[in-house]
């Protein structure tokens, strides 16, 4: 298939269908909307050896049309009147040749995951179909997905608990929480305060020593990473703030959560032991920002004289997923700028960014410096760093003073080199210039 499957179909044949936007979703099968806003499915069909032409695999009198890749068939979708309404939508299911293999009935509505698996919703109550239509669980369910291709997370009555594709309750109906990761056939639950693995092989149950867990986040521009969304940030020792102004939601997670903070992965195992005040997710879902010390709140006016919530009484550092110190934790604030090279400060206050459209922890007043990887190959000694929202194209440019913009700057390689004569110009090496 093209990896741009948009529009590729010829001028004529555009024309002949009066199509206005199409998309190759398989082989020689292509969905599109025409002019009078309706959506069908087109197929090549051959016709005189080598010359092709197109005809209707789908007629062009639906709502909306898509291709489910996870079982070769194509979804189309009616609005009673032409007016959307999830309880009065009608869905249809066709195969690859054409043909109808299933329509709805009034007030229900399918959803089909990652796993293929089919929901059906019937005023508002979930149950599983088979890849034939067939009713797997009935409709029973407030909330129904898959943990896996075997199991899937429900919730009856208020409670979650766990069934497996025959509709066979394997973990009961009791539980707070029950959480989507799957890990080593392995799932976190939850029951009030206290956090369990089950097993789902064994159907054993044992208690986590944690008070906290807290789903992947990150203070770090583009971070998490998608793959780090299987771990989770765990705590002990639990200290919850009780002021709501604090709330985990606004990034304040670390003055509303005081403790001891870890990494575990969905199976409850740690990765990164509770040795922390904080744990941070980088966009390099291998390395962790950690902090030691105790956090302390305050208030702080920043040089706009703008009134700031900030921290104090923590240094930072680097960890790998081992927990193999990459950078030494004696900093005063980290910030990631690419895959293994990291500014550190010394001095200056660390404080909450929450102007419009900005949210994250940031620091000012500092000294900094730069490591790749576990090398300080920057000294901590300048005022400012050329980074074009945490990216670094081929040389490190550094300032002494921030303030006055004709003062020399200095470039160093990534290998720690120090460039002194016919020193590169910024604007030819960041994108958006200094």
């Amino acid at each position: 298939m093209n990896e741009t499957p948009y529009n590729l179909l010829p001028e004529h044949i555009k024309q002949s269908f009066r199509i206005v936007y199409s998309q190759l979703v398989a082989d020689e099968i292509t969905v599109f909307k025409n002019k009078s806003e309706k959506w069908g499915v087109l197929a090549i069909v051959k016709r005189f050896g080598l010359f092709w032409s197109y005809g209707y695999l789908v007629k062009p009198s639906y709502n909306s049309i898509g291709f489910i890749k996870s079982l070769n068939l194509i979804e189309a979708v009616t609005y009673e009147n032409d007016t959307w309404n999830r309880d009065r939508n009608t869905f249809l299911y066709f195969d690859l040749k054409g043909k109808l293999v299933w329509q709805s009935k009034k007030g229900e509505r399918t959803s089909i995951d990652d796993f293929g698996n089919i929901f059906l919703n019937r005023k508002g109550q979930l149950g599983l179909l088979d890849s034939n239509f067939i009713q797997l669980i009935a409709p029973k369910y407030e909330q129904l997905e898959s943990l896996n291709a075997f199991f899937f997370r429900a919730l009856l009555n208020g409670e979650y608990g766990i069934i497996n594709r025959e509709g066979i309750q394997i973990l009961d109906f009791e539980f707070t929480d029950i959480f989507r990761v799957v890990a080593n056939n392995r799932v976190i639950v939850k029951k009030d305060t206290t956090y369990f693995v089950f097993d789902l092989e064994n159907g054993s149950l044992t208690e986590l020593p944690f008070s906290k867990l807290l789903n992947a986040s990150s203070n770090t521009y583009g971070a998490p990473s998608p793959e780090s969304y299987k771990y989770f940030k765990c705590i002990t020792e639990l200290e919850e703030d009780e002021d709501p102004y604090y709330d985990e939601y606004d990034g304040y997670e670390m003055i509303h959560y005081k403790g001891k903070w870890g990494i575990i992965n969905g199976a409850g195992e740690t990765i990164i032991p509770n040795d922390y005040c904080y744990v941070d997710f980088l966009r390099n879902p291998n390395y962790f920002k950690v902090g030691i010390g105790e956090v302390e709140a305050f208030d702080y006016e920043d040089k706009n004289k703008d009134s700031r919530t900030a921290i104090r009484n923590v240094k930072w550092g680097i960890v790998d997923i081992h927990n193999n110190l990459v950078v030494p934790i004696e900093y005063d604030w980290i910030d990631e700028v690419e895959s293994t090279m990291y500014v550190v400060y010394k001095g200056g206050t660390v404080f909450y960014n929450d102007d419009y459209q900005e949210d994250y922890w940031t620091i000012e007043n500092g000294k900094l410096g730069v490591y790749n990887q576990t090398r300080l190959i920057i000294p901590v000694e300048f005022d400012s760093i050329v980074k074009n929202w945490f990216r670094v194209k081929d040389y490190i440019f550094v300032r002494k003073d921030q303030q006055h913009p004709e003062y020399e700057y200095d470039v160093y390689t990534f290998d720690g080199k120090k460039i002194e004569h016919n020193k590169p110009n910024p604007r030819n090496h960041m994108s958006n210039g200094w």
